[in-house]
Parts: structure tokens; sequence; C-alpha cells
């Protein structure tokens, strides 16, 4: 009888031996998600594409994970105890690995719905020649990224018998990195300044949130708390040739004073660029510059060229027109940039820009609309100055 019994746990102690031995360290998975890292942290300090890039994360994986599952599978290399007994004592390793993945894909379908998306696919189309999207957001990239998740979050109970500790190291780092963005995101902003609304009508947040996810401004401390508007009407900018400034719904309409304010500078000299054109080196644009007080200044750029109606000097009120929206500078199409900041002019290496908060606005966010004594904005939202 003990021969038998002995006989009978042997191949469970193999068994554990095996998944106990299958946590490894392989320097292909290392290399992997070495240079995985360095995607991710280069799209975040280098260039501002990082929505576009776990965009593309979400989409282009899992069709390869389901062809490499599908070819382990056909080499007996899967392991399947998950789904049949997932709070097995020895399957704890696989069962912390399918957690981590999920918490790093629940994280990332939360991103989804603060904004971080709406515009991959109009940025693209700009740096690529692509067409753009009719809509924005554009419904079938979060059909994508949605189905995206979902099948990863469904791969992950059927992983490789082989637990690689590097890319493992990769989610849990990506998990790390979400959460604080997540955090950041719906922290109160420090210190800010309350402001006007500085357009009238329906506009669209299209750059605004403290994340790199929210705004491609949020790196650079000369612009990191700006917010960008563009006009939408039923989810598109423009009507017609999307490469005319003229097509766009925004390009003209009047840009007003956020505040009782006194005029610092003006700059209304510069043309009005080709759409998705980056050239010169007045990355601004027309622009001007207004004093709320002795320690605040609001800076409003990319000035369509001719339209300033103010000088140097001049005393203006809340709401008072002094120009118009345009494509001027470094723009990617007709919008305005909008910022907060501690000094009077502006300069890449010296301005520090402070959050903003409005007053006076209608907020819609995910089809919901408030009317706060303060808005705290971010991508995606849509305004409307509500006119006393």
């Amino acid at each position: 009888m003990t021969a038998l019994n002995q006989s009978d746990q042997q191949p469970q102690h193999d068994r554990n031996e095996h998944r106990s031995r299958s946590i490894v360290l392989g320097k292909i998975n290392l290399l992997l998600a070495s240079l995985g890292l360095l995607f991710l942290a280069g799209t975040y300090w280098l260039i501002p594409l990082l929505p576009e890039a776990f965009a593309l994360l979400l989409l282009v994986l899992p069709p390869l994970m389901v062809a490499s599952r599908t070819w382990l599978a056909r080499r007996g290399q899967l392991e399947y105890g998950l789904l049949r007994q997932p709070l097995q004592r020895d399957l704890r390793p696989y069962l912390l690995q399918c957690a981590n993945h999920w918490l790093f894909l629940a994280l990332f379908v939360a991103l989804t719905f603060t904004g971080a998306f709406t515009l991959v696919p109009a940025f693209d189309g700009f740096l690529f020649g692509l067409p753009l999207p009719n809509r924005m957001p554009y419904p079938p990239l979060l059909i994508g990224l949605g189905i995206g998740a979902f099948v990863l979050g469904a791969l992950a109970l059927v992983p490789h018998r082989r637990i690689q500790v590097a890319s493992n190291v990769l989610v849990a780092v990506g998990t790390v990195f979400l959460a604080i963005q997540l955090v950041r995101l719906h922290t109160p902003p420090a210190d800010p300044v309350t402001l006007d609304p500085p357009l009238a009508g329906d506009w669209t947040v299209s750059a605004g949130g403290r994340s790199a996810f929210l705004s491609h401004h949020y790196k650079d401390a000369y612009e990191k708390h700006a917010v960008d508007f563009v006009k939408l009407v039923d989810g598109r900018a423009y009507h017609g040739d999307p490469k005319r400034a003229e097509s766009w719904y925004g390009f003209g309409e009047p840009v007003l004073a956020p505040a009782d304010s006194t005029v610092v500078s003006v700059s209304d000299v510069q043309p009005d660029e080709p759409v998705g054109a980056f050239r010169g080196p007045h990355g601004e644009g027309n622009n001007i510059i207004l004093k709320i007080n002795d320690e605040r200044y609001a800076m409003l750029s990319h000035l369509k060229q001719g339209s300033v109606r103010v000088n140097e000097g001049d005393r203006v009120l809340s709401g008072q027109p002094i120009a118009a929206v345009g494509d001027s500078g470094n723009s990617l199409g007709p919008h305005l940039h909008f910022q907060a900041q501690k000094d009077p002019d502006f300069d890449m290496q010296r301005t520090r820009t402070v959050p903003i908060v409005f007053s006076d606005v209608l907020v819609i966010r995910r089809e919901t609309e408030v009317r706060p004594a303060t808005a705290d904005i971010r991508r995606g939202d849509h305004i409307r100055r509500i006119e006393s």
C-alpha cells in the first residue's frame, strides 16, 4: 500500500518540480522586454506619441499572441491548469502572472474612458499622410482596443508553460505607470488660476490634462499645463479639403480675453501655415500675452495672421474679442493653444506654466453635462462658455 501511494504521488511530485523549473529568465525574452521598455520610454520622453504607442501595442499584440499560442498548443507547451483548477497550489505562479496581465489590461481599459485615444487616428493621419478620420473620437479604434484587451485577457488563462520573468516585469512596470497616470489625472490641480473660456460657442479639448496620455504638452515645462481647443461639428473638424485652413470649422472664430487683463505683447506677422506643416523657429505662431495679475499671465497662440485687435498696453475685459483662431506656427490644424504662465514672455528654456480651471463653462464629458463652479478640463471634453 505504501509503495502504491508513493507511485501515485510521484507524478504529482514530478509536475510540481517541473512547474517550479518553469520560471525562467530567457535571454531572448529579456532582450525583447528591454526593447519594449526603451520603445515606451522613447515615446514618453523623446516624442509625444505615448497614446499612439499603447494603441499600437493593443492592436498588434493580440494577433501575434494568438499565432504564438496556436503554435505552442501544437507543440504541447501550453499550461491549461488555470482553466481547470486555478486555485491549485502549484499553479500559483501562473495565477500571479494572469493577475499581473489582468491588472494592466484593467487600467488600460480605464484609460480609454479618459479620452486618451481621442486623437490617435487624426494624429497618425497627419504624420503619415493617411486619410483623416470622419469622427473624433474614432469608434472603430475604441472597439479595436476593447477587443484587443479582451483577447489578451483570455490568452492569459492559457499561458506558456515557461513563465518569463522579463516580460512579467515589463507588464508590472506598465501597470505602475498607468496607475500613476490615472491617479495624477484625478488629483485636483495644485494652485490653479481661474479664468473664463477664451472662446464662444461649442469647442472640444484636443489636448489637456495632467498626463502625457492626454496632452502632448505635458512633458515640457514651458507648456506643461497648456490646453488646446478645436471646433468639431458632428465629430468632424473640417468640411471639404482638410489641407485648406478655411475648411476647418474653427478657423477665423473669435478669440476672447479670458479675464480682465492688460496686453503685455502681441505677435501678428506670421502666416497661417499649410495644415499639418511644422516649420520656422517660432512654434507658438502669432500670439497675445496678457497680464492677469502680478504673478500670472495668459498666452493665446496660433492666431490667424492679421486678426489681432489689440496693442501692447491695452486694457481688455473678459469676453472681449481680441483675435481669431488660426494655424500659424507649428500647428497640425487650426486650433487655439491656451496657457497660463508665471512669465511675461515666452521662452522655451525659462517659461513655466500653471494649471488652469475655467469658470462660467458647461462641460460635457462622456455625454454627461455638468456646470461646476470651476472646471478642470481634459482631452475629449466638450465645453461651452456660459454667457452672463
